[in-house]
């Protein structure tokens, strides 16, 4: 028995049975396979192995700077949209600050406008008044006129109650005159 457990026969020349052509080509077939599969190991699956382990490294490397980009892209635009954000209030702070600015000139000016009437108000109130103490004393000066001319008309010949009542509707009339 051989050391397979297979019966060994002897074949025609003294040569065990396994050593027949067909084992024979069995054997060298396994023993170049096994060459081949050694030297295939070494010099093809080796370096084909490491392309695709280099493949793999570049592909996760091109993976990783993908993500570090989005994730710079990802800060990029939540800044941006800080800056944005920030852009709106301050736009809307200066509108505020616009409004009231506007709300204390319309305040100044309107206090302005009254101080201004008020004292126009009261210009032309003296104005008045002081046109009505000339027109008042203009008539008390006409009136002392008139009262010196009728009493030189008087003087001049005696008045008789017609005379007197003719005088004094011409100072009338004279005074409606002027």
């Amino acid at each position: 028995m051989s050391a397979f457990g297979w019966p060994m026969v002897i074949a025609e020349g003294g040569f065990p049975s396994w050593l027949t052509p067909e084992l024979q080509v069995l054997v060298w077939s396994l023993v170049i396979f096994f060459t081949l599969l050694a030297l295939l190991w070494k010099f093809a699956w080796g370096p084909i192995m490491s392309a695709l382990e280099e493949r793999e490294h570049g592909i996760q490397k091109k993976i990783d700077d993908a993500g570090a980009r989005f994730k710079e892209a990802e800060a990029k635009a939540a800044e941006y949209e800080k800056r944005l954000s920030a852009a709106k209030d301050a736009a809307a702070e200066l509108l505020a600050q616009g409004k009231r600015d506007a709300e204390k000139i319309k305040q100044d000016l309107l206090a302005q406008a009254n101080q201004e009437a008020g004292a126009a108000l009261t210009r032309a109130r003296q104005e008045i008044k002081l046109a009505e103490q000339a027109a008042v004393a203009e008539i008390r000066t006409r009136v002392a006129e008139l009262a010196a001319e009728m009493a030189e008309r008087v003087i001049e010949r005696e008045v008789k109650p017609e005379d007197h009542r003719r005088f004094i509707a011409e100072a009338i009339s004279k005074i409606e005159k002027q």
